[in-house]
């Protein structure tokens, strides 16, 4: 049964623009990229005088100025909840009759289309290559082609597609857009480039204050601190990146350590920097609701990933003043054009590539000048630079989805639907 509850209904007297809606199962910013985005994006829009409807499982009991909607879907097993939200999130919502709805690849349908995830198929392929042994890639490849939840998965995706397709396909970089083009023969034209945002006043370069603090915390002194963020520890490479640290002490370095932060854990990995010899040299210190300070204590991120539609984490680092080194496989690669704020080597795999990106920010300069680029990179994608584009285009597709239906339904003093 789908239960509808509506909150906080004009109370603030705004005069609302269009409205809006979202679907997502938790509507809450510590669950992870794509839900801390939107409850960012919603609050934006409201502040805005948009009438923001969210259909979700569940969201934070605080959220103001949103209209929330529960949809109740199996929560066993994940195919058949994946499956049931899709289906009775798109259903409620198509009979909203909003101006325009917004969709980030877990509905069967929407307006405006921003896949948060990349492409799933991509995704299915590129992701497998995190697993060294071939062995072990051809059964967990066995024990996707098996599974319920990854055909569910991609029904899903495909579906947002094949129905018409939406009015608007957003991309959240040049390589999520390339993947498009390839798996579901978009044409070009038809998928406008948005990269992430990022918070830019609360990543800054001046969070290097804490760096005394954050590295005595962990028994680090002057060495050149390379840091790792990530709650997936195989997808995001470590394991390369503890070989790639055993190629640099054989090169003779000065001093180096590397500082681990997620929840993933580390057992596996601690025993291979055993192995390597390099064990003195990484620590793993855990999750932390503080990356500012972290990104201030370090001279280099690394994130050696599989596949990333268009990481966050690089982005802080980037807005901290912090250079990069990461992988073509992350659609945050985009911005690191001509080596400008980091580095891209083409495969985690390719140890000496990723050992050799590493050594080249050992000497001081050139990590002050990649220093001075990642922070303009960051500053041209913040955070209200991306909700203004998409602002743009969701009025492009509002005022599109009103000319095909006859007329803008919705739109304050137009006679059209109330919020309810």
């Amino acid at each position: 049964m789908e239960e509808t509850i509506v909150a906080n209904e004009d109370h603030l007297g705004r005069t609302e623009l269009y409205r809006i809606a979202f679907a997502i199962p938790d509507f809450r910013s510590d669950k992870g990229g794509a839900e801390r985005y939107l409850v960012s994006l919603c609050h934006y829009l409201a502040r805005q005088g948009w009438a923001v409807h969210v259909y979700a499982e569940a969201w934070a009991q605080d959220e103001s100025g949103i209209h929330f909607h529960r949809i109740e879907s199996f929560p066993f097993p994940k195919s058949l909840r994946l499956l049931t939200f899709a289906t009775r999130a798109t259903r409620q919502a198509r009979r909203g009759g909003f101006n325009v709805t917004f969709g980030v690849g877990n509905t069967l349908e929407a307006d405006v289309l921003q896949p948060h995830g990349g492409v799933h198929w991509a995704w299915f392929w590129r992701s497998l290559e995190a697993y060294d042994s071939p062995l072990v890639r051809t059964a967990k490849f066995l024990g996707r082609v098996f599974s319920l939840k990854q055909w569910i998965s991609g029904w899903i995706e495909d579906a947002s597609y094949r129905r018409g397709g939406p009015l608007k396909i957003i991309a959240i970089s040049e390589m999520v857009k390339q993947d498009m083009i390839r798996w579901y023969k978009i044409p070009a034209e038809r998928v406008t480039v948005v990269y992430n945002g990022v918070d830019t006043d609360r990543f800054h370069p001046g969070t290097d204050r804490s760096r005394e603090d954050i590295r005595r915390r962990h028994g680090i002194g002057g060495e050149f601190l390379i840091l790792f963020v990530s709650n997936n520890f195989r997808m995001k490479g470590l394991a390369y990146l503890i070989r790639a640290l055993a190629l640099l002490k054989s090169m003779d370095q000065a001093p180096f350590r590397l500082l681990v932060l997620g929840r993933d854990h580390p057992g596996s990995y601690a025993r291979l920097a055993q192995r390597m010899g390099v064990s003195e040299a990484v620590i793993f210190g855990g999750s932390t609701t503080e990356p500012e300070k972290y990104y201030g204590a370090a001279d280099l991120l690394v994130h050696p990933t599989f596949y990333d539609a268009c990481s966050l984490t690089v982005l802080e680092a980037l807005a901290s003043g912090l250079p990069v080194v990461t992988t073509a496989s992350n659609g945050a690669c985009g911005l690191l054009t001509s080596n400008e704020g980091g580095r891209v080597v083409e495969n985690a795999r390719d140890v000496r590539a990723l050992a050799e990106a590493i050594r080249h920010f050992f000497t001081k300069q050139r990590r002050e000048d990649a220093s001075q680029m990642a922070r303009r990179k960051a500053e041209a994608h913040s955070e209200k630079s991306n909700f203004d584009q998409i602002v743009g285009i969701l009025q492009e597709a509002a005022a599109m989805k009103g000319v095909l239906s006859g007329g803008v339904k919705g739109r304050s003093g137009d006679g059209g639907n109330a919020l309810g």
